[in-house]
């Protein structure tokens, strides 16, 4: 593997920022709309004004609750789900050992092509797409794809569930906003793994919920909420701000950074005084405000500077893990804007950060496109190949087959065993892109970006259509209909 990482931050810039955070959360304060929070706050001696639900925080609170929390928990995830690497590496960016896709994104919409729709996905949409992140060895855990628009709202989670249970043996997360389904959606999480206790505590299939924070330094009542029923079940905690460069934060990548700095580590404060011993993590998902459209821009290098500066001031001063998102870019269709924007964050973040590589996500996390997925899977091949460095011993290096064919003017290294045994593990072999000499006298460049684009497309078809849907057992099932309908009596009332 390529060792060590580009800093962002030296000693001295990681102080400034963490005393910015610690003036912020002292002088100005959270708003924190949960009153167990607020209580626990108060009683550990932190200034609370109920009414308007704003704490004040002590610095040497916060200081000691942060302690606490160091070095416990090293798994490092992409956004939300799925730990590709098990423990963070000392001066190392953290890298899958072996390749590994993010996949499912819970998206409100999926991009048809050839049509150039975007739509409302259905429920087949949903299993269709549950049964290709299935059939891919790559994808270690199938998140939910999409939220479905033809169920019912209150009950579209715990259904979603259901259908990535009977689609696939390596169910993610399907993430809720409702603190009313998380009894169910931990009783689905204990069927998933035959309640297995480490996993439920580190990693629990079907239930995740990032704690989103609001920037300016905010934690919402449905957070809250959500918090309070899964601390119940010990599920770890992800505090998650979204900070918008010169939007809803300052303009500037250390200023952002103060915010979101005060907001994960108030919030994370506030947590473990009630549930020390829960497993405590943060992801940052940073973006800028364009001054022209006011669109939400991640693709920049401002926002990924806001990101890995975040990473990295958690990970070298609290000793705390703050994962960030790759995944997230502006562009809206598949094709040469959206591969650009995914490769530039994922490289810029897999070199100050972690390797996580994301597929098929579009337009700022609300777009799901499985044929994008096969352009980004063929891309994530290249950056995880050129992750993982170069091998140096006496088969790679091979001088005696140097030696042997000298000139090569009797044979070639084309021919050779070595070249038949290797080339499979080194070399690149795209399925989609172009690599060819040219023949045509003749080509545009649109008829080049729809031959990619035609290939993507009928790949991800051509992988359904071979997938073998799983069976599961009767037990099961019947368990998995029982907590479904009991779901179903209490949230559609």
């Amino acid at each position: 593997m390529l060792k060590g990482l580009l800093r962002v931050l030296d000693e001295a810039q990681m102080e400034r920022i963490h005393n910015a955070a610690i003036r912020v959360l002292d002088e100005t304060g959270l708003v924190i709309r949960g009153d167990f929070l607020l209580e626990a706050l108060a009683d550990a001696g932190c200034r609370v004004d109920h009414e308007s639900q704003r704490v004040w925080f002590k610095p040497d609170l916060v200081e000691t609750q942060i302690e606490g929390q160091r070095d416990r928990y090293q798994m490092v995830r992409s956004s939300l789900w799925y730990p590709f690497c098990r423990e963070m590496p000392k001066d190392d960016v953290a890298v899958p050992d072996e390749f590994t896709c993010d996949y499912g994104f819970a998206t409100p919409a999926i991009y048809d092509y050839p049509s150039g729709q975007f739509r409302s996905p259905t429920v087949q949409d949903q299993i269709d797409m549950i049964r290709l992140g299935d059939a891919l060895d790559c994808v270690r855990a199938v998140c939910a794809p999409f939220i479905c628009g033809d169920i019912d709202p209150r009950i579209e989670i715990i259904e979603s569930s259901r259908l990535l249970l009977l689609n696939t043996k390596k169910p993610g997360w399907v993430g809720t906003s409702c603190a009313a389904e998380v009894k169910y959606l931990a009783e689905l999480a204990a069927l998933s793994t035959d309640g297995d206790q480490r996993l439920l505590r580190t990693q629990p299939p079907i239930f995740v919920h990032a704690y989103c924070t609001t920037s300016p330094l905010k934690l919402e009542g449905r957070c809250c909420e959500v918090l309070e029923e899964a601390l119940k079940h010990k599920f770890p905690v992800n505090f998650a701000p979204m900070p918008i460069l010169g939007g809803t934060t300052p303009v500037t990548p250390a200023g952002s950074a103060a915010v979101a700095a005060a907001e994960i580590l108030g919030c994370m404060t506030a947590t473990t005084l009630i549930a020390p011993d829960v497993f405590h993590f943060a992801t940052v998902i940073s973006g800028e405000m364009d001054m022209k459209t006011t669109q939400i821009c991640y693709a920049t290098p401002a926002a990924i500077l806001t990101d890995a500066a975040l990473h990295q001031l958690f990970r070298y001063k609290y000793g705390i893990v703050c994962n960030v998102e790759p995944a997230y870019i502006e562009a809206k269709v598949p094709g040469i804007q959206a591969s650009f924007m995914k490769v530039f964050r994922q490289m810029a973040l897999g070199s100050t950060v972690s390797h996580s590589l994301p597929i098929g996500l579009l337009d700022n996390g609300s777009v799901f496109s499985p044929t994008q997925a096969m352009i980004d899977l063929d891309a994530n091949r290249a950056i995880y190949g050129f992750t993982k460095g170069i091998e140096v011993n006496d088969d790679t290096l091979c001088v005696d087959l140097i030696n042997q064919l000298q000139f090569c003017e009797k044979a070639t290294y084309l021919e050779s065993d070595h070249t038949l045994r290797h080339f499979r593990d080194v070399m690149w072999d795209s399925p989609f892109f172009d690599r060819t000499y040219r023949q045509e006298e003749s080509l545009t460049a649109t008829e080049s970006d729809e031959a990619i684009l035609g290939k993507a497309d009928q790949a991800w078809r051509d992988v359904i259509a071979k997938h073998q849907p799983i069976e599961r057992n009767s037990r099961f099932v019947t368990e998995l209909d029982r907590i479904v309908q009991a779901a179903r009596k209490e949230l559609l009332v």
